[in-house]
C-alpha cells in the first residue's frame, strides 16, 4: 500500500453540515480569507488611510514588535516603524499599486520597539491598508544574491530539456535544493479539476506519491482561485496557535477584515488536519501558469521538522515558479513536435486534395489523404446541408445528425470531450465508438459540422485513497462535522466509457483546417441566394470575370510564356530584334499573370468569411511594421509613429492585418522626403473610432481621391516608385467595407497624405472628419511600439 497526499495546498476547513449531501465542498462555507486570524512567524497592522492609524492588530505585536497590541490601537504606524520609515512608506503606498498583490514595501534595520531587522508587506483592500511584519536575519539578506544567481543557472538548465517530463522533474529536483524541503512535487489540475503528481522528488526513505491521481474535491474551485491571487503559499509549522485580530472586527466596517493576500494569514483546519495525518509539519507551495491558466502547482513538504523559509528564498520561488509557467507551453509544444509537423504535412495534402475534388464532402471523407489522416481518431463525418458522409467507427447517420442538432443548439464554434455521454447522455446508445467527440462548426447558421470519434478505453487509476470519500463524516452533539481522512492507501479504480483526451495541437489542427476549407464550402454547399446575400456589396461582374480569368486565362497564359521561352532558347537564328520581341512577350505575360493573381486576391477578400475577434490593433501594427522592415531595407529608414495606446476592436485578424500592411507599406513606399515619417493613430472620442494612416509623402491631388481604391489604378508609371498593380487600396477598401465600415482620405501634394478609416458604420451612415490627431510615440527598427 502507498501512502499519498490529500494534497499539500487544499485549503478548505472543517465544516458543520446537515444531515444529506455531505461533500468537501461544504467546507466553501468557511471563507477562509475571513479568518480574522494569523500565523505566529509574522505580525499584522490594520491602518486607516491617509492618516495611517492602526485600526486592528494582531495579538502578538508584543512579542514579535514589541509594542502592546491594546496600546497600538488608535495610535499612528509611526509608533511601530519610526518617522524615517514612516516617510519612506507614505511615499512608497503613495507611487505604488497595493491593490490586488502584496507587496515588499520596506526593509528596516530595526524597530522602535525592536533592535530586528524586519520584512514589511503591504496591501490595500476596499476598507483598509494591511502592513505584514516578518523578522529578517541578516545572514538571509546576505544570500540574497547568491539565490538569484543560483536560480539563473537553474533556469538556463530547464531552458535546455528537451521534453515536459525531463522539465518538470528537473524543476523539483532545483526546487527541493533551493529550499531544502524533504518532498517536492509537481502536480497537474485536468480539465475536471481532479489532478495527478507528475513529477517529484523526494528524500530517500519517504514513500513516492509520484503518478497518484486526487479528486477535484481535494481542491474545490475557490481553493483553485486563490492559487491565482498569490504565487507562493507558506505553512511554517502546522502546529502553530493562530493569532487573532484585535479587535476582531474592523472598527470602521465593522466587518471581518478580508485577509486573501495575507502571506501568513491562517489556514484551514482542514488543511493542517491533513497535513498532520500524513506526517507533514511544513509546506511550501507555489502556483503554475499556462497561458493565464491554472495550470498546476509546485507543493514542497517538510516531514522531519516545522520549517521556515525566509523571505529572499520565498521570493527566488516565486521567481522560479514564474519563469515555469512561462516555459510550460514550450515544453508542451516540445513534446508533441513530430505529430505536428506530421499533421502540417497532411493538412496540406488535403487541402490540396480538396481543391481538386468535384465536392469538398469527397475529399475529406474519400480516400487519403482524408479527415482520418489529419487527426489520430477512429471515425469521422462531414455534416452539411447536402447531407452526412461518414468515415471510419461511427454512430449511424441519423445519429449523427442528431448530434450536430444538439451541438447548435450549444451554439459553440467548437465542442471537444474525452466523455460525450457527460454532456449528451444519448451518446450511450451510440456504442463505444465516439466516447470522445472533436466538433469543428463551419457554419454560424446552420448545423454545419466536422467530426473526429475516438472510442471509449478502459483505464486503470492510481488514486490516494478512494475519491468517492474525499473526507471522513463524524456526529457530534447531534451534528454531523467534515473531518481530515485518516487513510491515504493506494485505490485503484478501473475508469471506464472515456477516450482518449484530445492533444491541444489537434484541436488548433481542426481549427486549422475549417478556417482553411471555410470558402470553399461556402462556394459549393450554400444556395445562390445565400452566395448573392454575401457578395450585396461586390462588384458580382468583377468577381465573375476573376474565376474566368483563374479557370480560362491563366493555363493559355502559361503556355504562351513557356513557348515564347522555348522560342527564345531553341531557335539560334532569331534576330536581335526578334529576341527582344520575344522578351516583350515574356514580359507581358508575367505583366498579365501578376494582374490575374492581384484580381483573385481581391475576389477572395469580397468572398471569404469574416472571423471576427477582439483584437488589438497595436500589435497588428507591431507586426505589420516589422514585417515591412524584414522586407524591405529602404523601411529601416522610416520613422513609424503610433499615437497610442490604439484599441481593441471586433474585427477579422488577417483581413484588418492586411489593411494595415497595404496602408502603411503605401505611406513608406511613395515618398521622396530625406527624412521619411509615418504616423498611425486613432481618434477614440468619435463613434465608431476613426483609424489614420498618415505619411509626410509626394502626396495626391484632390482630383484622384476617389480614383486610387479603383482597381488597377496607378497614378504614376508602372516601375515608378517600385511598381505594383495597382490593388493594394482597392483591397484595403474591401476590407473596410467587409467590416462595415469606411475609407477615406485628405492631402496635399508635395506634403502628405492622410487616409481615414473606420472598422463599423457610423450611426449616421455619414463619413466621419477625420480631424487632427497629435504626433504619438515612435516604433523603434525591431517593429515593437
Amino acid at each position: 500500500m502507498t501512502e499519498s497526499p490529500p494534497k499539500a495546498t487544499t485549503e478548505t476547513g472543517a465544516s458543520t453540515v446537515t444531515a444529506g449531501a455531505v461533500d468537501l465542498s461544504n467546507c466553501d462555507r468557511e471563507l477562509i480569507h475571513l479568518c480574522g486570524a494569523i500565523q505566529p512567524h509574522a505580525a499584522l497592522l490594520v491602518l486607516q488611510e491617509p492618516e495611517l492609524t492602526i485600526l486592528q492588530a494582531s495579538g502578538n505585536t508584543s512579542d514579535i514588535l514589541g509594542v502592546a497590541t491594546e496600546a497600538s490601537l488608535g495610535q499612528s504606524v509611526e509608533t511601530v516603524l519610526g518617522p524615517d520609515p514612516t516617510a519612506a512608506l507614505r511615499e512608497r503606498i503613495r507611487r505604488d499599486d497595493l491593490n490586488d498583490a502584496l507587496s515588499h514595501v520596506l526593509s528596516v534595520p530595526h524597530l522602535c520597539g525592536k533592535e530586528t531587522a524586519f520584512h514589511v508587506f503591504g496591501h490595500r483592500t476596499a476598507d483598509a491598508l494591511l502592513l505584514e511584519f516578518e523578522p529578517a536575519a541578516p545572514a538571509d539578506l546576505a544570500r540574497s544574491a547568491e539565490v538569484h544567481s543560483d536560480v539563473r543557472a537553474v533556469l538556463n538548465r530547464l531552458q535546455k530539456t528537451t521534453s515536459l517530463q525531463s522539465f518538470l522533474s528537473l524543476a523539483v529536483d532545483e526546487i527541493r535544493a533551493l529550499t531544502g524541503f524533504d518532498r517536492v512535487m509537481a502536480y497537474r489540475f485536468s480539465a475536471d479539476g481532479s489532478g495527478q503528481v507528475v513529477a517529484e522528488s523526494l528524500e530517500p526513505g519517504l514513500d513516492p506519491y509520484l503518478g497518484l491521481h486526487y479528486p477535484a474535491s481535494d481542491i474545490p474551485e475557490p481553493a483553485r482561485r486563490l492559487f491565482l491571487l498569490n504565487w507562493v503559499r507558506h505553512l511554517p509549522d502546522v502546529d502553530y496557535v493562530p493569532v487573532p485580530l484585535v479587535p476582531e472586527l474592523n472598527p470602521q466596517t465593522g466587518s471581518p477584515t478580508d485577509l486573501s493576500y495575507v502571506s501568513s494569514r491562517s489556514v484551514s483546519v482542514m488543511y493542517t488536519g491533513y497535513l498532520r495525518n500524513m506526517g507533514v509539519q511544513s509546506t511550501l507551495v507555489m502556483t503554475l501558469l499556462s497561458a493565464g491558466k491554472l495550470w498546476g502547482l509546485i507543493s514542497c513538504m517538510h516531514h522531519r521538522s516545522p520549517k521556515a523559509v525566509s523571505y529572499e528564498i520565498r521570493l527566488a520561488s516565486e521567481f522560479f515558479a514564474h519563469m515555469v509557467s512561462l516555459l510550460l507551453s514550450e515544453k508542451e509544444t516540445i513534446d508533441h513536435q513530430a505529430y505536428r509537423a506530421r499533421l502540417n504535412g497532411v493538412t496540406e495534402a488535403l487541402l490540396a486534395a480538396i481543391r481538386k475534388a468535384a465536392t469538398v464532402q469527397d475529399a475529406l471523407a474519400g480516400t487519403e489523404p482524408n479527415m482520418l489522416s489529419v487527426i489520430d481518431a477512429a471515425g469521422a463525418a462531414v455534416v452539411t446541408e447536402e447531407g452526412v458522409r461518414l468515415l471510419g467507427q461511427t454512430p449511424p447517420e441519423a445519429s449523427v445528425r442528431a448530434l450536430a442538432e444538439w451541438l447548435a443548439q450549444r451554439g459553440e464554434s467548437r465542442y471537444v470531450t474525452h466523455a460525450l455521454t457527460d454532456d449528451f447522455p444519448e451518446a450511450a446508445a451510440f456504442g463505444p465508438c465516439c466516447a470522445g467527440l472533436l466538433a469543428i462548426r463551419l457554419s454560424h447558421v446552420a448545423a454545419e459540422y466536422l467530426m473526429w470519434f475516438r472510442p471509449a478505453t478502459v483505464e486503470e487509476v492510481n488514486w490516494a485513497g478512494d475519491p468517492r470519500k474525499p473526507v471522513e463524516v463524524s456526529e457530534t452533539d447531534g451534528e454531523i462535522r467534515l473531518q481530515p481522512r485518516t487513510s491515504f492507501a493506494l485505490w485503484k479504480q478501473t475508469v471506464s466509457g472515456r477516450a482518449r483526451p484530445w492533444l491541444t495541437c489537434e484541436v488548433d489542427h481542426a481549427s486549422q483546417l475549417r478556417s482553411a476549407i471555410v470558402e470553399v464550402i461556402g462556394e459549393r454547399a450554400r444556395t445562390l441566394a445565400r452566395i448573392n446575400e454575401e457578395l450585396e456589396k461586390s462588384n458580382l461582374e468583377l468577381d465573375s470575370f476573376a474565376y474566368a480569368a483563374s479557370h480560362d486565362l491563366k493555363e493559355p497564359l502559361r503556355g504562351i510564356s513557356n513557348f515564347a521561352r522555348f522560342l527564345q532558347d531553341s531557335e539560334p537564328g532569331l534576330t536581335e530584334e526578334g529576341r527582344q520581341r520575344i522578351e516583350t512577350i515574356v514580359r507581358l505575360t508575367k505583366r498579365m499573370n501578376d494582374l490575374l493573381e492581384s484580381l483573385l486576391h481581391y475576389s477572395r477578400v469580397g468572398r471569404s468569411e469574416l472571423d471576427l475577434q477582439a483584437t488589438a490593433i497595436d500589435e497588428l501594427i507591431v507586426q505589420v511594421v516589422a514585417m515591412l522592415r524584414s522586407g524591405n531595407r529602404s523601411a529601416l529608414d522610416v520613422d513609424v509613429r503610433v499615437q497610442g495606446p490604439l484599441p481593441t476592436v471586433l474585427c477579422d485578424r488577417i483581413r484588418v492585418t492586411e489593411l494595415l500592411h497595404n496602408l502603411i507599406g503605401n505611406a513608406i513606399k511613395y515618398n521622396d522626403k530625406p527624412a521619411k515619417w509615418v504616423e498611425i493613430g486613432c481618434d477614440q472620442a468619435l463613434h465608431p473610432p476613426v483609424f489614420f494612416v498618415r505619411d509626410n509623402g509626394i502626396g495626391i491631388p484632390e482630383q484622384h481621391w476617389q480614383r486610387i481604391f479603383e482597381l488597377f489604378r496607378r497614378l504614376h508609371g508602372r516601375d515608378a516608385y517600385g511598381g505594383g498593380t495597382g490593388v493594394g487600396l482597392t483591397i484595403a477598401k474591401k476590407v473596410v467595407t467587409r467590416h462595415g465600415g469606411q475609407i477615406w482620405l485628405d492631402s496635399t501634394p508635395g506634403e502628405g497624405t492622410t487616409i481615414y478609416f473606420t472598422l463599423e458604420a457610423p450611426a449616421d451612415d455619414e463619413p466621419v472628419d477625420g480631424g487632427a490627431v497629435p504626433l504619438g510615440r515612435r516604433v523603434p527598427e525591431g517593429g515593437k511600439a
